[in-house]
């Protein structure tokens, strides 16, 4: 399908979305306040104005006093729905006629387990409409007791998910993998993300080329929750979205308050944190600053990193608002480089002789600003746009024999229209967006020994789509999704030491997605979905030729995923037992696998894997103050057609997934602020190249935290907080080279370590 054909079908959907204005009329307004079980106001708090049959027309908050407003309301009957995190949603019914004030109060009651509402379908909604696999950890899953320090220690805990740790805790060298997609980031100096989409605040991590790097400048001390979206995910986020990470950090708090973390633990661990923010009429702010030096688990690692991140919000009236977000950091990270198994049996602690002698290292700065601006408009819909600017310097990276100077720019914006009125009679949420993308490279390669540039290139990624989603409820408790996505891909490269060397690659797809969710109770829902992925090599992946050769790889075409799914969620036994369940099959063509040996490995596409699997999770309220916590990933992918070239894999197990991954947690917490828990992380043995003749070996890893949370008075708190991880002291590598030719398959990680420290509040 060309794009027009696609914009005009998405000009004639969002035009059938309109039903006619009703004629001019008075219009009421509902206001009120938002209270706890002890009557105290709960600022913050979400406030949805809804139809009878559930479609959320407006949104706002409760200011400090807990008060919030909907002006301009059109006779009829409303649905008025407050929820903050940690207490029970409340609902009240008003029927508004005229020009009149109707006051709604709503008291919150606290929850065992509470309401979710994500941003799956790029918009806030609950979680029991979704017909997607969806999984969110909170910010106590995050934060609590814990170092902060990388995506593996929160994402543990997610079935179908696996967060790769490089060198253990820093952050710095992180591989996210959902459902098989992301194996290949794979480079041993520089690891990344590949087919995942990594979202911060809406923002994308992602550069235009697909792959994102660095994830230890996310500010995982301030974020509110994570939401992983499992599947491919085109139809809403485009390229490289076989599965979404969305990270949404902190509002500003409810009152002016300073908070200041440290932690100390094994390999000389330092870490500092400070937050303070506060609320006034309209404009609320949180600020963090921070700085971690480790000397690392292993010879030739030290870690440096220095930032701030902050996110300041003005409110100009109930229906618009203004999200800044503008963050710096400056990282440094040696790298000690994969072993081989004899090295791995020999000694953990040891680096690459050969990533020693070349001092391999980076220094890497990265700016970033983003907007996000919200308006509703003709009194029920919602006008949504977001526009970011990163510039990052990496300066220099050091390789084996050259130094890689790189300067880069991820700049994009997205403008999304939201119809939230009701289509005959029935809730009704239709979306349509853009996105666009653009990411100039400048890359230099210089020869260590001698100083002459073996290269310099200027490249760049663009990427421009354009989506619509139509959600309509056939009844109140089943939802019918349906939506689309045509993206276009576009890579160029100029060679600056040869004048006159140039390359391009153009892609273009269309991908569907289609979906039904049914709510059998108010607390269980049920869906079935099917979606399509569309994943095209990175541009370093591109520009990788044998024997060095300036160009693009002409044969190599993008990955196209095709999913079927069904799926349940929910609360069972009085809100005492949570849990989710998601099955799926799903067939990958032209499936992009690396070979050879770095930096001159290359990649192709060798054809078919079939993937089967089971993703389930549990969460128990045993007592009150005890959760017992499980997940089980079941992975059953296949190459059902491989042929590189020299070799003939099909049937052969596809490397870099564990067939069985286990997760369990016990945890105690009681209403004093007394906690702690125990987890244990078994994973799987897994093959390490395409011919299934290396493997990783399986291992299970023990780890404790306790800590006091809120020790003190009301107006200064303290809480203490220590952990060990890896108790029974495991040797084990969790990230694994696929198809190194020198069989360096191996990045351990540390043994029996030990990490506290003590967060004051005022």
């Amino acid at each position: 399908m060309v794009p027009s054909r696609v914009a005009v079908l998405c000009a004639i959907l969002l035009l059938t979305a309109f039903p006619a204005r009703a004629q001019s009329q008075e219009r009421g307004t509902i206001t009120g306040t938002v209270s706890g079980p002890t009557g105290a106001a709960l600022s913050g708090a979400s406030v949805d104005l809804s139809d009878p049959a559930g479609t959320v027309l407006r949104r706002t908050a409760t200011g400090s006093a807990g008060r919030y407003v909907f002006g301009a309301v059109d006779p009829g009957t409303y649905q008025v729905r407050a929820r903050l995190p940690g207490f029970r949603a409340g609902t009240s019914t008003v029927a508004v006629s005229g020009s009149e004030t109707h006051t709604v109060n709503i008291s919150l009651s606290t929850a065992v387990l509470e309401e979710l509402v994500v941003t799956a379908s790029r918009d806030e909604q609950e979680l029991s409409n979704v017909a997607a696999a969806v999984s969110v950890v909170s910010r106590e899953d995050v934060q609590l007791g814990r170092k902060a320090t990388n995506l593996e220690e929160s994402l543990r805990r997610v079935p179908g998910v696996r967060v790769e740790d490089e060198l253990g805790g820093t952050g710095s060298r992180t591989r996210i993998i959902i459902r098989g997609t992301g194996t290949r980031a794979n480079s041993p100096a520089g690891s990344g993300v590949r087919g995942v989409k990594v979202l911060v605040d809406g923002i994308p991590k992602n550069n235009a080329g697909g792959s994102a790097q660095d994830l230890i400048n996310i500010d995982l001390e301030s974020v509110e929750r994570i939401e992983v979206l499992k599947g491919p995910s085109s139809a809403l986020y485009g390229n490289q979205s076989g599965g979404v990470v969305n990270i949404i950090t902190e509002e500003a708090p409810r009152g002016s308050t300073v908070q200041y973390r440290q932690t100390l633990g094994s390999y000389d661990l330092f870490r500092e944190h400070i937050k303070v923010g506060g609320r006034g009429d309209r404009a609320s702010w949180r600020i963090s600053g921070f700085r971690t030096d480790q000397e690392g688990f292993r010879r030739h690692s030290v870690f440096t990193s220095t930032g701030f991140d902050s996110k300041l919000t003005y409110t100009f009236d109930d229906r618009s608002r203004l999200t800044t977000l503008i963050a710096f950091d400056r990282n440094f990270q040696e790298s000690p480089g994969p072993l081989t198994e004899t090295q791995f049996n020999q000694d953990i602690r040891q680096a690459d002789s050969v990533f020693i002698a070349s001092d391999v290292r980076s220094v890497v700065e990265e700016f970033r600003f983003g907007l996000n601006y919200r308006r509703e408009v003709f009194g029920q819909d919602v006008l949504d746009f977001t526009g970011y600017y990163i510039p990052r310097h990496l300066g220099p990276f050091f390789q084996i024999g050259v130094r890689i100077p790189q300067d880069f720019t991820n700049r994009g914006a997205n403008l999304r229209y939201l119809v939230l009125r009701p289509v005959l009679g029935r809730g009704n949420r239709f979306t349509i967006g853009v996105d666009v993308q653009n990411t100039p490279i400048t890359t230099g390669i210089f020869s260590l020994t001698t100083g002459a540039a073996a290269a310099e290139t200027e490249e760049h990624a663009s990427t421009a789509g354009v989506y619509a989603l139509e959600e309509f409820s056939l009844r109140p408790d089943l939802t019918f999704t349906l939506g689309g996505r045509f993206d276009h891909v576009r890579y160029s490269s100029s060679n600056l030491v040869r004048p006159g060397s140039f390359a391009r690659r153009i892609y273009e797809k269309f991908t569907p997605k289609v979906g039904l969710s049914y709510r059998p109770t108010p607390l269980v829902s049920v869906y079935a979905t099917y979606g399509e992925g569309f994943e095209t090599p990175v541009i370093g992946e591109l520009r990788t030729l044998p024997g060095g050769a300036f160009g693009f790889n002409e044969a190599l075409e993008p990955q196209i995923s095709t999913n079927y799914e069904i799926g349940a969620r929910g609360a069972l036994w009085q809100d005492r037992i949570g849990f989710e369940l998601a099955l799926f099959h799903q067939d990958i063509e032209n499936f992009i696998s690396p070979f050879g040996t770095f930096p001159n490995n290359t990649f192709q596409n060798v054809g078919k894997v079939n993937q089967e699997g089971i993703e389930a999770g549990v969460s128990v309220s045993v007592v009150p103050a005890v959760t017992l916590g499980l997940s089980y990933t079941f992975s059953d992918f296949l190459f059902e057609e491989f042929n590189n070239g020299v070799a003939d894999f099909s049937d052969n197990r596809l490397p870099g997934v564990p067939r069985h991954t286990f997760h369990g947690e016990l945890r105690y917490r009681d209403g004093r602020g007394l906690y702690s828990g125990v987890e244990v992380q078994s994973v799987g043995r897994f093959f390490t190249d395409d011919a299934n003749t290396a493997s990783n070996p399986p291992y299970t890893v023990l780890n404790a935290r306790a800590g006091w949370e809120g020790l003190g008075g009301s107006r200064f708190q303290f809480s203490p907080f220590i952990g060990v991880t890896n108790i029974a002291d495991e040797r084990y590598s969790a990230f694994a080279l696929i198809n190194d030719a020198r069989s360096r398959f191996f990045n351990p990680l540390p043994g029996t370590s030990v990490y506290g420290g003590l967060e004051i509040g005022f």
